[in-house]
């Protein structure tokens, strides 16, 4: 079913539910009234089915497209092959979330990239070319620095 289709859907048991409720208010007889309000709710009971089960339908399409052939692994990420130059997050693809990396940086460590939805950095690339100094390579002291201000 095609969007339109369950937007119309949804109009119609909206609509329907409304025509009766409003002939339930001009009714006087108890039995007739008690009787609209019956399908009433029958009906915003449908209308209520219908919206979970669109919102199944969109979560096992989703699920779905993870385990098609859409997406390619080309470690350490993922790639949509739609967009085949635009790495994944790893992280996020775990949890079957389609998010981009960002541009590659370079630090004093190495090259990353940064989820641009969850803030998770990979390093993928280490800078051989510092100079090494001491065992921990000065970074114990420049960490220090950086945070006792």
């Amino acid at each position: 079913m095609d969007a339109q289709s369950r937007l119309a859907l949804f109009n119609a048991i909206a609509t329907a539910g409304k025509t009766v409720y409003e002939i339930a208010q001009g009714v006087s007889k108890l039995e007739t009234k008690q009787q609209l309000t019956d399908v009433y709710d029958t009906l915003m009971n449908l209308k209520q089915q219908a919206a979970d089960l669109e919102d199944e339908n969109r979560r096992l399409k989703e699920e779905l497209r993870f385990k098609s052939d859409d997406f390619e692994f080309n470690n350490p990420f993922w790639y949509d092959k739609a967009h085949g130059e635009r790495p994944l997050c790893p992280k996020c693809f775990a949890d079957q979330k389609v998010a981009p990396m960002s541009e590659p940086y370079r630090n004093a460590i190495g090259v990353w990239r940064r989820c641009l939805v969850c803030e998770n950095t990979l390093q993928i690339e280490q800078d051989l070319r510092r100079d090494t100094g001491p065992a921990d390579g000065g970074l114990r002291q420049s960490f220090r620095l950086r945070h006792r201000r």
